[in-house]
């Protein structure tokens, strides 16, 4: 059975990111073209919250072939801890990301430090993302 067919690999959507996430192995939704699933599992090195199109945050993940790519509006769900030592096996020459120690940068540019950086949209300001889960957070307490 194929990964990507396997619903197990699909464990706990991922809401809020916290630092328990760090180097964590996840599994993105669908990607436009088609992505092959060597490119929709990887292990988060850094999260940046609403930097991504719309608001949306953005992640950089390492993949298996340690390439270190962002993942901007997309879902992700935390592959559970029963494959880890398979995925282990995958990553064991993909290198340890460490963004506690090392700035990390967006195409060179926009370098930052940290495993969960902050939005730097202000509070109060919209973005299409804010503005749907403010819809969605309405109609959730009209129930």
């Amino acid at each position: 059975m194929k990964i990507e067919e396997n619903k197990e690999y699909f464990g706990s959507m991922i809401h809020n990111w916290t630092t328990d996430h760090k180097n964590k192995y996840v599994i993105t939704g669908l990607q436009q073209g088609g992505a092959c699933i060597d490119k929709r599992i990887g292990r988060v090195a850094q999260v940046r919250l609403e930097a991504g199109d719309f608001g949306s945050d953005n992640v950089l993940l390492r993949h298996c072939d340690d390439v270190l790519q962002q993942h901007t509006n997309q879902s992700f769900w935390l592959i559970p801890d029963k494959f880890t030592a398979y995925l282990d096996e995958c990553f064991k020459d993909v290198y340890l990301d460490d963004s506690d120690k090392f700035e990390y940068t967006l195409n060179e540019e926009n370098p930052e430090k940290g495993f969960i950086i902050n939005s730097k949209v202000k509070d109060g300001e919209s973005t299409p993302m804010r503005d749907v889960k403010r819809a969605i957070n309405e109609k959730i307490s009209e129930l």
